[in-house]
């Protein structure tokens, strides 16, 4: 494998502790607010530079990061506040 195909590898597997993170709420859980730090200790390192900005945190299925949300069934409303924080909803069965 070449190190770029680790690198992605990598940048996978953090997303998918995201993703477990995520899926493991209870149901009865419907929004979810999370800090940078929350991130950070999820997912085991830093979140990137970009995720500074609003734009990072689009609902977009073809970005590694957000389909690690949408596969396991939330949407994020957008960064709080400051851009510390970003609130996630639980989409309903008809959303999927």
């Amino acid at each position: 494998m070449t190190s770029g195909g680790r690198l992605q590898e990598r940048r996978s597997l953090k997303y998918i502790r995201l993703a477990a993170y995520l899926a493991k709420q209870p149901s009865d859980v419907t929004r979810l607010s999370m800090s940078f730090p929350e991130f950070e200790a999820i997912l085991g390192e830093t979140l990137p530079e970009n995720a500074r900005f609003p734009s990072w945190w689009r609902n977009d299925p073809r970005k590694m990061h957000s389909r690690a949300w949408l596969t396991a069934g939330w949407e994020t409303e957008g960064m709080v506040g400051e851009g510390e924080r970003v609130d996630f909803v639980r989409r309903s069965d008809e959303d999927i």
